[in-house]
């Protein structure tokens, strides 16, 4: 994807960090004229914030080897906006989760920018559903539900630093700025049973982040029978990336990385992450070109 009116493209994407000027082989980048560096969206940052998001250590996992990408629990889909220009296809069971994506990919940047503000209760905001309720994700931090009132945590944090952590001009403007690249992402109101699998003509990445066994029960869909689950996971065609807690044992899982959860502004509990792939994933080190990685400690914030 070019970046729109970028004239001197090199020198002027150099300026935004979520852009680059690579020649790497990336599945799913077209590269016109050759090999010649041209700028491409690496990344973009999250839309809203929700619990259990792997927005941080996406960059862990490996790369996708496909150039569509599946989310069948999408929640803020923390993976694929590691890689936007990938068609990705996004699915959940939560209606409000699937009615705030589709609000995303339609809405114009000019509409964003004319989101309030200021308001008391985001049942008196003159707004669609889908608008209310992405506001209401930005009012608290890694709920799996939108808050209806701001928080304390949000009152007292933007007293001290307004910023992108809670809703604010900043968030507004970063969404805006962010809407017109998932224009070709799609979302759906599905259960992971109901996703065709692409078969062998059109494998995909699968990115496979489910309520875990144990520590999912906050989510509002979490009644999953789980080795149906992971009968599910090895039968999909493409690449595989499964996550889970450690002590989950509805797949061979193996251990990936220490997690800390946001539980308020002091920080939160600390979640011992654990993966399983199949044989079509290679490991991280081999595939991942230099532009798309990001520098992170050994411990990621999981929400954001």
């Amino acid at each position: 994807m070019l970046l729109e009116g970028c004239t001197n493209k090199t020198s002027t994407v150099l300026a935004y960090p979520n852009w680059v000027s690579t020649t790497s082989t990336i599945p799913g980048f077209s590269y016109p004229g050759g090999k010649k560096a041209f700028p491409v969206l690496r990344w973009m940052r999250p839309f809203f914030s929700f619990f259990g998001s792997k927005w941080r250590v996406a960059n862990y996992y490996p790369v996708p080897t496909h150039s569509t990408i599946i989310e069948p629990f999408a929640g803020s889909a923390g993976y694929s906006l590691r890689y936007p220009n990938h068609q990705i296809h996004l699915y959940d069971a939560d209606p409000i989760i699937c009615g705030v994506w589709d609000y995303l990919i339609h809405v114009s940047p000019e509409e964003i920018n004319r989101l309030p503000l200021v308001f008391s209760h985001v049942d008196d905001l003159d707004l669609c559903p889908e608008a209310k309720a992405l506001i209401g994700f930005w009012l608290n931090k890694g709920t799996v539900q939108p808050s209806k009132t701001p928080s304390k945590w949000m009152r007292d944090y933007q007293a001290r630093q307004p910023g992108c952590t809670y809703w604010s001009a900043a968030v507004k403007e970063r969404i805006a700025s962010q809407v017109s690249h998932i224009r070709h992402w799609t979302i759906s109101h599905a259960s992971y049973t109901d996703i065709p699998d692409h078969g062998l003509c059109h494998k995909a990445t699968w990115f496979i982040d489910p309520p875990y066994e144990v520590a999912g029960r906050a989510y509002r869909f979490h009644d999953i029978n789980y080795p149906d689950l992971g009968d599910w996971c090895r039968s999909r065609s493409g690449q595989v990336i499964v996550c889970e807690n450690a002590g989950a044992a509805w797949l061979p899982f193996v251990s990936f990385r220490t997690i800390k959860g946001l539980e308020g502004n002091r920080g939160g509990k600390r979640s011992e992450e654990v993966i399983w792939t199949n044989d079509e994933s290679p490991t991280l080190s081999a595939v991942v070109p230099a532009c798309v990685r990001q520098p992170s400690s050994q411990t990621d914030t999981l929400s954001l």
